[in-house]
């Protein structure tokens, strides 16, 4: 699981640690709304959640972020109290991502609320919230929305954010099983940002979706 000698005693001696694939244990996956992965979580001996982290971390940083949440430090639970009493933009974005990955979309959408709202509604911040509002229609099945929502943003904000929501906009029709607006969608794209990291990506989805493989009948 870990190959790196500090992890190693970390967890040798410091904390236990289970390894368990949330797509076979769906009922704990359910449990704990893990649907980003890896999610790393820290649990009290009840199975309460004390906090998570979501994605890669370099070793160090991994193991310190669960020193601090051992420690009340960075948690949820600490980011609501500095809430309480500071104006902090970026701070309340934290929150909010902290309640999406828990499955908690009202609170999420809350304090994505008060990033745009306590701000420039068209700086860098907004746009992360805007994009995390979008997504929510997005998983939720609600297409329709969500176009409306990545095409406002693609209109109103600069890269990256307005090229992101174009990529948005071209995976959602692929979604809705559209595919001539899926590839007139990426083609955009391509077009309007010929220099994205993302352009590779965009051309492979065109490739696939004009050239599907058949597959072998053996």
């Amino acid at each position: 699981m870990f190959i790196n000698d500090t992890a190693i005693d970390f967890f040798s001696n410091q904390m236990t640690l289970v390894k368990l694939n949330a797509r076979v244990d769906t009922a704990l996956s359910d449990r704990y709304h893990a649907k980003a992965f890896p999610t790393s979580l820290l649990l009290r001996k009840n199975g309460d959640e004390i906090d998570r982290l979501v994605g890669f971390a370099p070793t160090q940083e991994y193991l310190q972020t669960f020193v601090d949440y051992s420690n009340g430090i960075g948690t949820l639970e600490d980011l609501l109290g500095r809430a309480a009493t500071e104006t902090d933009r970026t701070l309340y974005l934290e929150i909010a991502n902290k309640y999406k990955y828990r499955g908690n979309g009202d609170g999420a959408k809350n304090w994505f609320v008060r990033v745009i709202e306590s701000g420039d509604p068209l700086d860098s911040l907004s746009g992360e919230a805007r994009i995390a509002f979008a997504d929510f229609y997005r998983r939720a099945k609600e297409y329709d929305k969500a176009l409306v929502e990545y095409q406002k943003i693609a209109e109103e904000f600069a890269p990256p954010h307005g090229r992101d929501a174009v990529i948005w906009q071209a995976i959602v029709y692929r979604q809705m099983a559209d595919t001539a607006r899926t590839i007139a969608t990426f083609e955009s794209f391509i077009e309007r940002f010929p220099e994205s990291e993302d352009r590779e990506y965009a051309e492979e989805q065109i490739e696939r979706l004009k050239n599907p493989r058949k597959e072998s009948a053996e």
